[in-house]
């Protein structure tokens, strides 16, 4: 599963990101081709090998004629629409600034439509956007990741005024982000870089990878304190095994009707449970009781609650964040004597272990009135029989 994984070791900016893709290897003139499918007169971007404390990286400028203009979120929606690129690219970067105009529009009160884009509207802005996502799409990446990101502090001036570091705007996109303010007064992560990021990555969640490529992106001059770098490494995710975090949610419940359990479980598991389960257990006093267990993602937790405070007599639940170890798993559609199956592989240590779907097999049953421990028989041979289990 090839990924990126982005180390803002000085934080992210539009040009960074850019820097960073063409010196991992995407080509300098592919993001000139896309930044020529905007049709913005006079755009241009350009590379060159720079040095940040001593560390080799690519600079990416863009460069474009002076414009006075504040453009609104549909004046660029129109440009990206209109841009003869693929259609994951301009939806992805519409998505980015939609994102940054509702970021803008709670910082000032206001709806993402009356928005008007001052730095971020700028030609440069629209070209970091775009060219960042079409180089990502070209790697057909699985997943991207993102560091803790540096906040930087002080101030900046901009076209509001004085501004506090980080802007309003980046701390508002950075929501749910690992940060850490410092450890310079500088602004290192601009509205830009935290909204593509953002967007396009979710925080890395600590799962083993085997890097591939790696490239610096250089910011604009150079620090005295760190080194003013974004690293991008793309790597494949360590297989066989693949880590992951997940929430657990526990509760002892003694004092409810059997018969509700089984409706809770399918309640949790429709709502976006990755799995829920019962264990029988002896509570205080000896009384018999069940221990309810639910995983989910960090994002469900909430929604987990509703249905477990909702659905049982439960006065409190226990949530604790757990990690995984997952074999590399997937589908497969085999042919049998019995018709086609879907079969569920999983690898480990380049041995796969295959094993037929239940819901398959008890179809297969009833359309083929055999029984179910015959028709698992069947297809065990036959999935032996292919040299693969």
């Amino acid at each position: 599963m090839p990924l990126a994984y982005f180390d803002c070791i000085a934080g992210a900016s539009g040009d960074m990101i850019l820097g960073a893709l063409v010196d991992a290897g995407v080509p300098l003139e592919y993001l000139q081709q896309t930044a020529a499918a905007l049709q913005l007169p006079g755009l241009q971007l350009s590379a060159i090998k720079v040095k940040r404390r001593d560390i080799s990286a690519t600079s990416v400028t863009v460069s474009f004629p002076p414009e006075h203009k504040h453009r609104h979120l549909h004046h660029i929606a129109a440009i990206i629409t209109a841009a003869e690129l693929p259609g994951e690219v301009k939806q992805q970067a519409l998505q980015v600034f939609q994102r940054l105009a509702v970021a803008e529009a709670r910082v000032h009160d206001t709806t993402p439509e009356k928005i008007h884009f001052h730095e971020v509207g700028a030609v440069d802005a629209i070209a970091d956007v775009v060219c960042a996502v079409a180089g990502l799409h070209s790697l057909h990446l699985d997943a991207i990741f993102v560091s803790q990101l540096p906040l930087g502090g002080g101030t900046v001036k901009c076209e509001h005024g004085i501004m506090p570091v980080p802007a309003p705007a980046t701390v508002e996109l950075l929501r749910g982000f690992p940060t850490q303010p410092g450890p310079i007064d500088f602004e290192l992560v601009t509205p830009t870089g935290a909204a593509i990021l953002t967007t396009l990555g979710k925080p890395y969640n600590h799962s083993p990878f085997q890097i591939q490529r790696v490239g610096y992106g250089a910011g604009t001059g150079d620090l005295a304190e760190l080194p003013n770098v974004l690293r991008l490494i793309l790597a494949e995710a360590f297989s066989p095994g693949q880590t992951d975090m997940v929430t657990l949610l526990e509760t002892n419940i003694d004092d409810m009707n059997p018969e509700i359990y089984p409706f809770v479980i399918d309640r949790l598991l429709e709502t976006g449970a990755l799995d829920a389960f019962l264990t029988p257990i002896l509570m205080k006093k000896g009384r018999p009781g069940m221990l309810l267990s639910v995983l989910a993602a960090q994002d469900k937790v909430d929604d987990m609650l509703a249905v477990i405070y909702g659905e049982t007599t439960t006065l409190g639940v226990r949530v604790m964040p757990i990690s995984r170890r997952k074999l590399r798993r997937w589908q497969e559609e085999k042919m049998t004597s019995l018709g086609p199956v879907k079969i569920k592989v999983a690898e480990w240590q380049d041995r796969k272990h295959m094993v037929p779907e239940y819901e398959e097999c008890r179809r297969l049953a009833l359309q083929q009135g055999l029984p179910l421990r015959r028709v698992y028989d069947i297809i065990a041979a036959e999935i032996k029989a292919f040299g693969t289990a």
